[in-house]
């Protein structure tokens, strides 16, 4: 690895980041090849980042850190400079989860995590009557009446509680999954390996990813994609257009991430579509956000055309939810055959469990993280992670290094522009790979606290946007040559944009909305 710096935190740091690079087929930058990693700080005390069993200095920092990695390799494959990337690792903690290092706030007033509020499920693991641990989702209001309905119980923590009580943890699962609802039973990491989902996904890296071995023999239909992207560019992912039909947290910032590096994103949501203020303004920074009624022709045809101009394709809702549309992969792939699709899941895209919906906490519940951050705690039930989510800013750092490693190897010659490829990050995949390569207890961290640094808050990045002045974390790390900036805007009104790519050059007008 190219200048790593020889103290301890900085040699962990470098294995870790060498980890991630391998488990995604992404070549390591090495001197004279590649960008220069340079590593800054000290490793804080786990205390001060609100963990003692998962170093969240390092699974907020180097994911951040690969994707900046993987992006340098583009720019120069695509005739930039060779430039050096900087971290601090005093910082990386904060992106786990905005609200642990800082709040993001507009025109001053920090903005609320309102599903909190009155809400029985948030934060709250409740025992079965076979002395198991369930975690119920309920991050959208929907879904909290839902499950009140479902389990005939008041809509407050102690209705559910002893409406939980009554049921086995394997009743339960069968009434969560005839009634398409979110939840997991917390196990051991070892359970998990064990149990079929568990074993399958195992076996795969931690984002699988896979040549589309399909043929499309229409030669008559156009494939805009397959240009590829021009020489000489400013940014490593300039010109580089993305449709994301996501929601909640894990795709939105996927797109998000890819915007960081010159990426034209676009956000498409359903015109009935709900999201979090707090989510929305964190998730969706550098992205255009626009409005479709799928149900409607006309809408259709906009995607449609939109497809036909685009390189990457991610989508983040439920299985089927997307597809029922017209818009499976076969199908997209009959109009755009090199496209890159990414699906983001609860559980992956194959195995027993590739149905099963699911939120950040249940990947955190079924992959035995939530069952460690309890152990030798009060009384050993399993603990939720710090902060609201621990996997999701994750999975879209993982899913975004996947898509640019598929960049990397077509700007490389590696791969051509036609080639269709499927990416399949997921919550759970995210968690299994905290537990395998960040857990305190694999890494050689120094006991004594005389050897950390204090842990940092992160950089803010503060600007006017159309929804008032908005303060936030400045995206993680430092690109001496391509800096990562949100050069279409820093944060749009929800749904405000017309369905084209945002930037210069790169607008597609598709008709009157």
């Amino acid at each position: 690895m190219a200048n790593i710096h020889s103290h301890q935190s900085h040699g962990i740091a470098a294995q870790a980041l060498s980890d991630i690079l391998d488990d995604f087929n992404i070549p390591h930058p090495t001197d004279g090849n590649g960008p220069g990693v340079k590593f800054t700080g000290t490793i804080p005390p786990p205390q001060q980042t609100k963990s003692e069993k998962i170093c969240l200095s390092l699974v907020g920092g180097i994911p951040a850190l690969a994707c900046a990695v993987t992006a340098a390799q583009i720019f120069e494959a695509r005739g930039g400079d060779q430039q050096t990337i900087e971290i601090d690792l005093r910082r990386g903690h904060n992106y786990i989860d905005p609200d642990i290092g800082m709040t993001p706030s507009l025109n001053g007033q920090e903005i609320t995590l309102d599903v909190v509020a009155g809400n029985p499920f948030s934060r709250n693991i409740f025992e079965t009557r076979d002395g198991k641990w369930a975690v119920l989702s309920a991050v959208y209001v929907d879904l909290a009446y839902q499950w009140t309905a479902l389990l005939e119980c008041s809509m407050t923590e102690s209705g559910v509680r002893e409406a939980v009580k009554k049921l086995d943890a394997s009743d339960l699962e069968t009434l969560a999954a005839k009634a398409h609802m979110p939840m997991a039973i917390c196990q051991p990491e070892v359970a998990w390996t064990n149990h079929p989902q568990g074993s399958h996904m195992a076996k795969l890296p931690i984002v699988p990813v896979k040549e589309w071995a399909g043929n499309n023999n229409d030669t008559h239909r156009p494939r805009p994609s397959e240009a590829g992207l021009p020489r000489n560019t400013s940014r490593p992912l300039s010109g580089l257009k993305v449709i994301a039909i996501t929601h909640a947290i894990a795709g939105p910032a996927t797109g998000r991430t890819l915007a960081e590096h010159g990426a034209s994103v676009l956000q498409v949501m359903f015109t009935h579509g709900f999201e979090h203020a707090f989510v929305y303004t964190y998730a969706n920074l550098g992205t255009a956000s626009t409005r479709l009624n799928l149900n409607r022709e006309s809408d259709r045809a906009r995607l449609w055309t939109l497809v036909r101009g685009a390189h990457v394709w991610i989508d983040s809702y439920r299985e089927g939810a997307i597809s029922k549309f017209g818009f499976s992969d076969d199908e997209i792939r009959k109009v755009n055959p090199g496209m890159i699709i990414s699906h983001v899941r609860c559980y992956g895209t194959s195995g027993p469990w590739a149905w099963k919906p699911g939120f950040d906490m249940q990947g955190s519940a079924s992959s035995g993280l939530m069952y460690l951050m309890g152990q030798e705690v009060d009384d050993g039930r399993p603990q939720w992670p710090p902060g609201m989510v621990i996997n999701d800013y994750t999975t879209a750092y993982f899913g975004a290094l996947a898509i640019m490693g598929i960049i990397l190897r077509r700007c490389k010659g590696q791969s051509t522009w036609s080639q269709g490829w499927s990416v399949s990050p997921s919550l759970c995949g995210t968690a299994m790979g905290i537990l395998k390569f960040f857990k305190t207890s694999m890494l050689p961290i120094a006991d004594s606290e005389a050897s950390f640094d204090s842990a940092l808050p992160p950089v803010t990045l503060e600007s006017e946007t159309p929804l008032g002045y908005l303060r936030t974390l400045a995206p993680l790390p430092n690109m001496s040559v391509t800096p990562l900036r949100y050069e279409h805007g820093l944060l749009m009104t929800m749904g405000s944009a017309r369905p084209v790519f945002p930037g210069k050059n790169l607008l597609v007008i598709l008709g009157s909305p």
